[in-house]
This record gives structure tokens, C-alpha cells and sequence, in this order.
């Protein structure tokens, strides 16, 4: 026997008893964000690698380590153009919203109506060590809008996310922290300040942190180690070096949050793990989950990406959502999802002839919209009958081989057990009547 193979590290099979909660996850959440005017759209899995050097940054844990590099076998064909396409470095998506950018400065996005409103379920890879409810592969809500600067639309982005989570009915368990971490005219004083006061402790700093003083100070208030994390409490807080520009723009997000009555903790430490944040900056955790070591998501303002990616000047704020921590919170939780849609009916067969008479009703019920299937692998009554209560079928329509021959087959209701014998002609009004009756009790 060959050895079997089994599933990469870091990756998850969703299997059906799960399948319910990504379906209901999925409908709450387009059926919110389309009354906000969000509009769906569908970016791809595999993009150039440059689009996340210069968006995420050349210094982020992203472009430095977790990336999935695209490569093909085989050599070019000779009818197949050597063009840059087949060249340039691929990679598996990371993360959403430079893709997004990248369509809206490709397809003209600046012409439509501003803001443009977009929303996706985005497939990211990163090859990060796996932990509970991250994956290297994972599912993302993402939801960008394009074209606004004023603090009104972080809040009402912040208020369609948080009226998510009430959907989801796990408003009462999460907690969306903010910070603002000014942009590029507060910036330089913000890293003067953290530099200022980290250089004496940098031979206490853990290794990616002392590379990080150099690079990219902010991040040192985002280190997970615990011997960085004591010297964080401490740390000059964003809030204090920034510009009147951006003070001002964050306190009216937070007076528009106050009035919309979206409930939130400020964090004056908050920093996001992507070079791209400018102002407002969220994060989306558990109210017990102090140290931030399962954020569900988080996002914020990135007013200088669109241009850093060759596109016009163009503000823009969105966020993530991951859908496996959710997922996991809406199981934990022991929130009751509806099934998915499962058969109504089920066609029991008895016998050759009696398949034959199955199959065109089968057909003409499916053709009426009707949730029909047919047993298949089974061949005794007592097994189909066991197959149409385990996919909760409705009603149960038996034709064996008498049946076959009179013409007749008996329409069984699968809550109680009764069943009458009809005519084949009339078996699709009594089903209606059936259902009907079914769907009042």
C-alpha cells in the first residue's frame, strides 16, 4: 500500500458539519455591507511580488519572510509570447488590499463616483508558523473605500464592521481597539521620539526589534516577545507627537464612533504590521485577549498607497476580518446557524423498473425548483428510508415495482410517518399540498 499523503503543514480542510458556519458568516456579512454600498469584486490569487514590496514594505515580516513565490515547470513554448507576464516574479496573495489598489488604478476606478466602495472573501498565504485559527493559508472579509479623507468615512467603515459583529451576535465578546499613528508630517517626529527612547535599551531588545530601531521603529511597539513587550507601557504614545492635522482628524473619528454608539478602547500603542498605515489604525480582539495574541482583524487608513503603486493621489481606509477566528468564535460561542440547504425530497427507488419511473420525476421536480435527490448505493427500503432522515428530507417518494406498474408511488412524510398512495399524474400537486402544509405547522 502506497503511504499517504497528507495535507501541508499549516494548511485546514472545512469540512460539511463546518461548511454552515462559513455559508451563514458569508450571507451577514454581504447582506451588511451591501446596505452600506459596498459592491463585490474579485481580485487574483496570484499577483506580482513588486505589488507587495512597495505596498507592504521591504522591511515588513510579509515581504521578509512569509511569503509564497509562484513558479512554473517546463520551458516556454514556442508558440506561447515571451512577454513580461511569464517572467516577472509571481507570488500567492498575502494580503488583499494591495490587490484591491492595484484594480483601482487598473480600471480606471478614479473616474466612477467617489468613494468606491468594494468588498471581498480573499484567500491570503503566508507562510508563518501555524497557531490556533491562523493558517498559512486563510480567509479574509476584506472591505476597502477609495477616494474619501474625511474622518466621517473611518467611522462609518468602523460602524458597518461593528454592526457585523452585533449580527453575528458576538458584539458583547470582542472589542475594537484604536490608535492613530499620524502621517507624513507628524511621522518623523513620532519614530524620533520611539528612537529616543528605546536606544538605551536595545541590548535588551529581542533580535528582530534591534533591526527594527533602524528600520522601522513603529514596530517595536508591535513585538509579541515578552522581553520587548515590558518596555512598551513606558513608550512615548503616537497620540502625543501628532500633528494638529491629524489630531484633529482622529478626535472627530472618535465623536462620529461616540454618536454612532460604536464602543471602542483606545490604545496609544497600536501600530499595524504593514508599512502602508497612515492615521486612524484598528484592531478587532477578544475583550479577555489583552496581550492581542488572537487579533480577528484589524485595518485602517493608507492614504499614500494608491500613488506608492503608481496610481493618483487617492485616500482610502479599509480592513480584514478573519474568517476562521470568527468562525471559531461562532462555534465556541454555540451560536444556533440554520443548515444549509439540504434535500426536501427524496426519490426512493425499489428495483429497475422502478428507477426508471424515478428518474424523469426526478428531473421535472428539479426543474420546478424543488431541493430533490435520489438515493443512490442502496437498495433495500429500510436504508433509503435511514439515507432521506439523515439528510432531513421532508418528504420521502417510494416507487417500487408495484408501483412502477400501477402507475402510483407513495409520498411518505418523514415527521410522522404517514403516507398515502397517489397517481403518478398527480403526484406533483400533492407534493406542493404537502410542503405547503408542512412549511405552516
Amino acid at each position: 500500500m502506497e503511504k499517504m499523503i497528507s495535507i501541508a503543514r499549516g494548511m485546514r480542510d472545512v469540512l460539511p458539519e463546518e461548511q454552515k458556519y462559513w455559508a451563514y458568516l458569508r450571507s451577514v456579512t454581504q447582506t451588511r455591507l451591501q446596505s452600506f454600498g459596498f459592491q463585490p469584486i474579485d481580485t487574483p490569487i496570484v499577483e506580482p511580488k513588486d505589488l507587495y514590496l512597495r505596498g507592504a514594505g521591504k522591511e515588513s515580516d510579509i515581504v521578509q519572510k512569509e511569503l509564497f513565490a509562484v513558479s512554473r515547470t517546463g520551458s516556454r513554448g514556442e508558440d506561447e509570447p515571451q512577454d513580461e507576464s511569464n517572467t516577472r516574479d509571481l507570488v500567492l496573495r498575502p494580503e488583499g488590499t494591495a490587490g484591491f489598489v492595484r484594480a483601482y488604478i487598473e480600471h480606471g476606478m478614479r473616474t466612477w463616483s467617489q468613494p468606491v466602495k468594494l468588498y471581498s472573501f480573499v484567500q491570503n498565504f503566508r507562510y508563518d508558523r501555524p497557531q490556533k485559527g491562523r493558517y498559512r493559508q486563510h480567509t479574509q472579509i476584506n472591505v476597502e473605500v477609495f477616494g474619501d479623507e474625511t474622518p466621517l468615512t473611518d467611522a462609518m467603515t468602523l460602524l458597518a464592521l461593528w454592526q457585523i459583529i452585533q449580527d453575528l451576535q458576538l458584539d458583547d465578546q470582542l472589542v475594537i481597539e484604536l490608535n492613530s499613528i499620524g502621517d507624513k508630517a507628524c511621522r518623523g517626529q513620532i519614530r524620533t521620539a520611539l528612537k529616543a527612547y528605546y536606544e538605551p535599551l536595545l541590548p535588551h531588545l529581542c533580535k528582530q526589534c534591534q533591526e527594527r530601531f533602524h528600520s522601522n521603529p513603529l514596530r517595536l511597539l508591535d513585538c509579541k516577545q515578552a522581553e520587548c513587550q515590558q518596555y512598551r507601557e513606558a513608550a512615548p504614545a503616537t497620540i502625543d507627537s501628532l500633528c494638529t492635522e491629524c489630531r484633529a482628524h482622529f478626535m472627530l473619528v472618535l465623536e462620529y464612533l461616540d454618536e454612532a454608539g460604536v464602543p471602542y478602547d483606545l490604545n496609544h500603542y497600536l501600530v499595524r504590521g504593514l508599512d502602508y498605515y497612515t492615521r486612524t489604525t484598528f484592531e478587532i480582539r477578544h475583550r479577555d485577549d489583552s496581550h492581542r495574541q488572537a487579533v480577528l482583524g484589524g485595518g485602517g487608513r493608507y492614504d499614500d498607497l494608491v500613488e506608492a503603486l503608481g496610481g493618483q493621489p487617492t485616500p482610502a481606509f479599509g480592513f480584514g476580518l478573519g474568517m476562521e477566528r470568527v468562525v471559531e468564535k461562532l462555534i465556541d460561542r454555540g451560536i444556533e446557524v440554520k443548515p444549509l440547504m439540504s434535500t426536501e425530497i427524496l426519490v426512493i427507488q425499489l428495483g429497475d423498473r422502478a428507477k426508471k419511473k424515478a428518474i424523469p420525476l426526478l428531473v421535472s421536480l428539479s426543474k420546478k425548483g424543488l431541493a430533490a435527490s435520489m438515493a443512490l448505493g442502496k437498495e433495500s427500503l429500510k436504508s433509503q428510508l435511514r439515507s432521506a432522515d439523515k439528510m432531513g428530507a421532508k418528504l420521502a417518494l417510494i416507487v417500487g415495482e408495484r408501483e412502477a406498474i400501477d402507475g402510483t408511488i407513495i409520498v411518505r412524510n418523514m415527521f410522522d410517518g404517514t403516507q398515502d398512495t397517489v397517481a403518478f399524474d398527480d403526484v406533483e400537486m400533492v407534493i406542493e399540498r404537502k410542503l405547503a402544509e408542512l412549511a405552516q405547522d
